[in-house]
């Protein structure tokens, strides 16, 4: 789904495992609660060596030796996606689904039997700046693989009874999406924030989807999927030798193609209020945000700590009061969403109809709160243990290590960042959250979209600050 599809360069687990990891790193004060021992001290994540090599037609390629596992997983990750699909709406999402329906040497069926054969299976993703084709087979496999991946990169074979069906179903899923109040406080957040940018567009028109051709399918394979804006990685245990000699081979026929430059947003924060009718709705759906500086910048690290204590946890301020002291919600969060030249810090919550403008007054309350006393020790040290050891576990998987290696290229970082993350979370002190959240959290600079029945809208007014704000 065109904006809605993310390349999975997340940092989440499942939710129980979160909720859980949540409960037992933090060491928050409680009424008439023991509180548990001290934590040990942060590990930082090591990452074992790696190998890196370029292809005369200008793919990178790394190889890393990771875990003990006898499985191994390719990952052919490209610098394109739904930011290139310009006027064509949708292409890049159809391209690559078919990529995998067949090539000009197997049916799709042959592909999905190959695969199995190595114990795997093909998969494709496609996001706002990268898209993906990969294979994840047992170890021994690794040469026949990169074999595969590359048939299905190089040579491509899409027919219109496939592109039929593609935009069938992507038009019937894309009704649903429209349809849901989170998926549409989305798209017009985005669409506030980023104005003109591409950025700006989270949702695809299905009259221009149904226009696509096998031709502009075709062309965009053609101009994005090229070796200078791809990168191979393969993580696991495998036989390096091998897999080099394989890629080399097999991936030598790959178009070299051009690189490109995305531009970055230029639109300044400016207050604005959006609110989406819903007749009869029970709950509003609130999006409070605004965009922040780029995971490039030097305060990106400190920014995500901030908002993990704010509003971006299980045990965060924001969720504790809105949640567990007046229950107006269920599962409110926050975040710093990044893209390549941009990021967003949001707010959001499903809360119940009538008590959408007191929810919208806590919120305010914490980040003012934050904003003017800065948080003691002992809870900002709760919060960077809880970073500290989600980040080390979610990088014990060979997907995630690929994810981590990924955002640091494509955010110009260096290779250290990897290894010295945990240090630069526990090197943030109590006033530098403090001053990052009065820098960054202007409520005078903040987009609001409520998704909701028209009655909530007096709520609004009733808040001082969103009066003064939003001239309400």
């Amino acid at each position: 789904m065109k904006g809605l599809s993310k390349f999975p360069i997340t940092r989440q687990l499942q939710t129980g495992f979160m909720l859980a990891l949540s409960l037992l790193a933090f060491q928050l004060p409680a009424q008439d609660k023991e509180l548990p021992p001290a934590g040990g001290t942060p590990k930082s994540f090591k990452l074992t060596d790696t190998h890196n090599f370029t292809l005369d037609n200008g793919l990178s390629v790394t190889l890393i030796q990771y875990g003990s596992t006898p499985k191994v997983t390719l990952r052919l990750v490209t610098d394109t996606g739904n930011i290139d699909d310009g006027a064509k709406d949708a292409v890049s999402d159809l391209s690559y689904q078919l990529l995998t329906e067949g090539t000009s040497t197997r049916s799709a069926k042959e592909i999905a039997e190959a695969a199995a054969n190595m114990g795997g299976q093909v998969q494709s993703s496609v996001g706002i700046n990268a898209s993906f084709l990969q294979l994840d087979v047992l170890s021994d496999y690794v040469g026949d693989a990169a074999n595969l991946l590359a048939d299905l990169a190089i040579n491509t074979k899409f027919t219109d009874e496939d592109r039929t069906r593609a935009v069938n179903n992507f038009v019937r899923d894309l009704t649903v999406q429209k349809s849901t109040p989170g998926n549409q406080a989305t798209s017009a957040f985005y669409g506030a924030v980023f104005a003109d940018h591409p950025y700006a567009k989270v949702f695809a028109d299905e009259k221009v989807v149904q226009a696509l051709t096998l031709q502009d399918l075709q062309s965009f394979v053609k101009t994005n999927l090229v070796a200078k804006r791809s990168h191979l990685f393969i993580a696991g245990k495998f036989d390096p030798q091998q897999a080099e000699a394989a890629v080399k081979a097999a991936f030598a026929a790959m178009p070299g193609g051009e690189t490109r430059q995305i531009s970055a947003p230029t639109k300044a924060n400016t207050a604005e209020l959006i609110f989406i009718p819903r007749p009869n709705a029970p709950q509003s759906t609130l999006q409070l945000g605004l965009a922040v500086v780029d995971a490039s910048h030097e305060d990106f690290v400190g920014l995500r700590v901030m908002n993990t204590l704010l509003g971006g946890s299980f045990a965060s301020r924001i969720t504790s009061n809105i949640r567990e002291n007046k229950g107006y919600t269920y599962s409110p969060n926050s975040a710093v969403n990044s893209r390549v030249k941009a990021a967003t810090w949001q707010q959001q919550a499903d809360v119940t109809a009538e008590a959408t403008g007191p929810a919208l007054a806590e919120i305010i309350k914490e980040i003012k709160r934050l904003q003017t006393e800065a948080p003691s020790e002992q809870e900002l040290t709760g919060f960077k243990n809880y970073i500290s050891g989600l980040y080390v576990l979610q990088n014990s998987a060979r997907g995630s290590i690929i994810n981590e290696l990924w955002f640091l290229k494509s955010h110009g970082l260096p290779l250290s960042r990897l290894e010295n993350y945990v240090q630069l979370v526990n090197a943030m002190t109590p006033a530098q959250i403090s001053a990052l959240a009065a820098k960054y959290l202007t409520l005078d600079k903040m987009t609001l979209v409520v998704v909701g029945d028209e009655s909530v809208k007096a709520q609004l007014s009733a808040v001082p600050e969103l009066k003064a704000v939003y001239k309400l």
